[in-house]
């Protein structure tokens, strides 16, 4: 398995650190870091159709909620897209941007634009080629707000896409904006077919979300609701060194956490990419599996609306911060596997500051409370996912908040009901949320969960916190013109975001996985499983 560092396998006897997990990559090695420019379509070996005959089945924590990665904002969707579709840039195991259907990229002096060369000879699942026009109707549909699309906010920086020529294409943003390349690398500036596109455009009431059409290994086969979502191999991928070495995989929605790991010890599943924490050191023994896990990008944390009264309060939103002994959460909750936050951010984004955190003191929380008129505490609904694991955090944090006289009602909802519920910012009370930061860097990291105009419907910032100060450093750090400036900008901005405490920081999370150990070439990036180069023994 290649990882990036941090990662560990979990054995018998001991916990080894590696860089590169060796062990479960018998015929692969460690994927040489690229730079801003790649070879155009490469002569390469082309893998062997007989090398594309398994399948394998991975459990995922959740059925998919769209397989538009214009209309998807979890995670746990993101295994499956990742197989079908392909961005002009992505993000390696080290988080560093390498070419994927652009060959190259080049900043504007102003830095207002990047301008793409683009891959020729790339098709899509359904036929259709894939150039600068494509590019640019993409992007105008998507960006668009009145197609409703759930990341239409993520492509606000743009002002205008201009084609120079059938394969290049430049991005011009509003302003000079430095993290524009770590936004096109992010996993939803993905491309779909013009073809698929048209029948939107001919019909609103065509399924975008239903039917994926990109130009990655894999291609869309079939979902069966609640039971599975199978993609298989597509012979028309443009990497001839890269294609797929499975004839399909399927992901199967398993809620219930220990019915993973059963079905993965019975040969049910090949990979489990949300092992739960209680089982991963015991299953680390096993010895026809693979156990890791290693720091991730994700935070997970209680945001709560600050429209209501209660939380208008900073004292109030402060006090349930100091509630909160993130050690014994994780301890009890995620059998260790976690971090306390110390910031908004994972240690891992770039532009993570580490701030003054909350320590637990029972008896400030009660204080502050008191202060702020609640001195015996009231009453409070927290919304959650019906996973085995959230519903545990949220049980965990209502016995914590109920000893400091917050009584709290727990409702765990299905993922793609639970975001609805929040992008309709109608009865938001507490929720749990688990925010990963798919572009590495801050920005995306903050502006989503804390800028003023990000609010819902339909924007992430669903505990509507707005903070001027907050807002103007987010937009100085994107127009910083190097890269100290707007780390000084954004440590301002994490360190004003603890002190008002929107959210209660919990903790950030380890990514842990498993797979049979007959599965060979799995990588984990952006905290996503990366199957484009398995295949089964």
């Amino acid at each position: 398995m290649k990882t990036r560092k941090g990662w560990i396998l979990l054995s018998v006897s001991l916990l080894v650190a590696a860089t590169t997990l060796m062990g479960c990559t018998s015929n692969s090695s460690q994927t040489p870091k690229t730079s801003a420019e790649a070879p155009e379509n490469a002569p390469q070996k082309e893998t062997t159709e007989a090398k594309r005959t398994g399948e394998i089945t991975v459990a995922l924590e959740a059925e998919a909620t769209s397989l538009d990665p214009w209309n998807s904002t979890d995670s746990n969707t993101l295994h499956i897209l990742s197989t079908m579709f392909e961005g002009l840039l992505t993000l390696d195991e080290d988080g560093e941007v390498i070419p994927v259907l652009a060959t190259d990229y080049k900043w504007s002096d102003d830095a207002t634009s990047l301008t793409f060369h683009l891959r020729k000879a790339v098709l899509f699942h359904d036929g259709t080629p894939f150039d600068a026009q494509v590019v640019k109707n993409n992007l105008d549909y998507v960006r668009n707000k009145e197609h409703g699309m759930a990341r239409a906010s993520f492509f606000g920086f743009i002002k205008e896409i201009t084609v120079v020529d059938p394969y290049t294409v430049t991005v011009t943003a509003n302003e000079p904006d430095s993290a524009m390349v770590a936004y096109m690398a992010h996993p939803s500036a993905s491309f779909k077919s013009q073809k698929e596109l048209q029948k939107k455009l001919d019909d609103p009431n065509y399924s975008l979300d239903r039917n994926p059409v990109g130009t990655g290994p894999y291609q869309f086969h079939e979902w069966k609701n609640g039971q599975y979502v199978k993609v298989t191999a597509f012979s028309d991928y443009w990497d001839k060194g890269k294609t797929a070495k499975l004839a399909s995989i399927q992901f199967k929605p398993v809620t219930e956490a220990s019915t993973r790991v059963n079905m993965l010890k019975a040969g049910e599943v090949d990979i489990v990419t949300s092992l739960p924490t209680l089982d991963a050191r015991n299953m680390g023994s096993d010895p026809s599996l693979d156990v890791y896990s290693g720091p991730s990008l994700n935070m997970l944390y209680v945001g709560m609306n600050t429209k209501l009264d209660k939380y208008k309060d900073k004292r109030v939103r402060q006090a349930m911060n100091y509630a909160m002994n993130k050690e014994q959460l994780i301890s009890q909750v995620a059998d260790g596997f976690g971090t306390a936050a110390d910031s908004p951010l994972s240690p891992l984004v770039k532009g993570y500051s580490k701030q003054q955190s909350y320590a637990y003191d029972v008896a400030k929380a009660k204080e502050l409370l008191k202060e702020a008129g609640y001195p015996n505490g009231f009453t409070a609904t927290l919304w959650t996912r019906n996973s085995t694991e959230f519903v545990a955090i949220a049980e965990n944090i209502k016995i914590q908040l109920q000893n400091v006289g917050i009584k709290v009602e727990v409702q765990a909802y299905e993922s793609g009901t639970l975001f609805e519920k929040l992008d309709a910012g109608e009865g938001t009370d507490l929720y749990i949320g688990r925010w990963g930061t798919g572009t590495a860097e801050a920005d995306w990291g903050l502006r989503p969960n804390f800028a003023s105009d990000r609010v819902p419907p339909n924007y992430n910032n669903s505990g509507f916190y707005m903070n001027k100060q907050v807002d103007q450093l987010l937009d100085d750090a994107l127009k910083a013109t190097n890269s100290d400036a707007a780390r000084q900008k954004y440590d301002e901005a994490q360190k004003v975001i603890m002190d008002e405490a929107p959210w209660i920081f919990l903790y950030v999370p380890d990514v842990v996985i498993a797979k049979q150990k007959t599965v060979s070439d799995v990588s984990v990036t952006l905290d996503t499983v990366r199957l484009n180069s398995a295949y089964k023994q």
